[in-house]
């Protein structure tokens, strides 16, 4: 199970909301371990320029940046979160073949400008996704 703090959800949110019609993407920050809750967020570029609006490619450097951070705040890298923009918060195969072990992928839904719902994926022991419960 994956939690959230208000805040960091309602940042999340916004981030989504903000970058439609494309898709965004940044990191989740908190505490691993056995209950696992999302404090802090930290926004990613999106450097696909072919397919934005279905497909999000993530800077690198964004991405060593906030990892940077997280470590500097004593947090962990929970996952990565994405939105899909007019499209269900379903992991896609592409989704599935990015993703790394021990990560959360929160993808969501954002129509039509306006966030819809959001699901958590994570990868199992035969490297296919599993809905992991967001309390």
């Amino acid at each position: 199970m994956i939690k959230f703090d208000a805040p960091a959800k309602q940042q999340m949110i916004v981030i989504g909301e903000k970058g439609y019609p494309h898709e965004i993407c940044g990191l989740m920050f908190g505490k691993g371990g056995g209950e696992r809750t999302v404090t802090e967020v930290f926004e990613c570029g999106n450097l696909n320029k072919l397919k934005p609006e279905t497909r999000y490619d993530m800077d690198p450097k964004d991405y060593m940046r906030g990892e940077a951070l997280a470590r500097q705040k004593g947090l962990d890298v929970l996952g990565i979160f994405h939105s899909h923009p007019d499209h269900p918060d379903k992991a896609s195969e592409t989704d599935r073949q990015a993703a790394w072990p021990g990560f959360s992928y929160v993808i969501m839904s954002i129509q039509k400008g306006k966030f819809a719902s959001m699901k958590s994926w994570v990868l199992n022991d035969q490297t296919q996704f599993d809905e992991e419960p967001i309390g």
